[in-house]
């Protein structure tokens, strides 16, 4: 079984450096929710790898989709244009020869 599952206060304070009532002071700061869809229950804490600082509370998901992305802007800034239906396209001017976007 999980180790934050069996022992969470040991488990925030080893990997966070934060205690149980921080962890629900953060969570009722964000109304419960996740600090990024905002619609699911916020039960995970997220922190920048590099820093180890603590950023929010975020739902299973959108915990995921961060890690999945590597945590990097660029690449989730890529993925919200391509949602907006403004994907990289480049434009073809000549045989085999492409003009990038601006």
């Amino acid at each position: 079984m999980c180790k934050a599952a069996v022992r969470p206060a040991d488990h925030l304070w080893s990997k966070y450096g934060m205690t149980v009532a921080e962890r629900d002071e953060m969570i009722a700061s964000q109304k419960g929710l996740c600090a990024i869809c905002r619609m699911a229950p916020a039960v995970h804490v997220d922190h920048c790898h590099e820093t180890g600082r603590v950023r929010g509370v975020l739902c299973f998901n959108c915990n995921s989709g961060l890690g999945l992305l590597r945590d990097d802007p660029e690449a989730m800034y890529r993925a919200a244009d391509y949602l907006e239906g403004n994907a990289w396209k480049p434009t073809l001017v000549a045989p085999g020869v492409y003009r990038l976007p601006s």
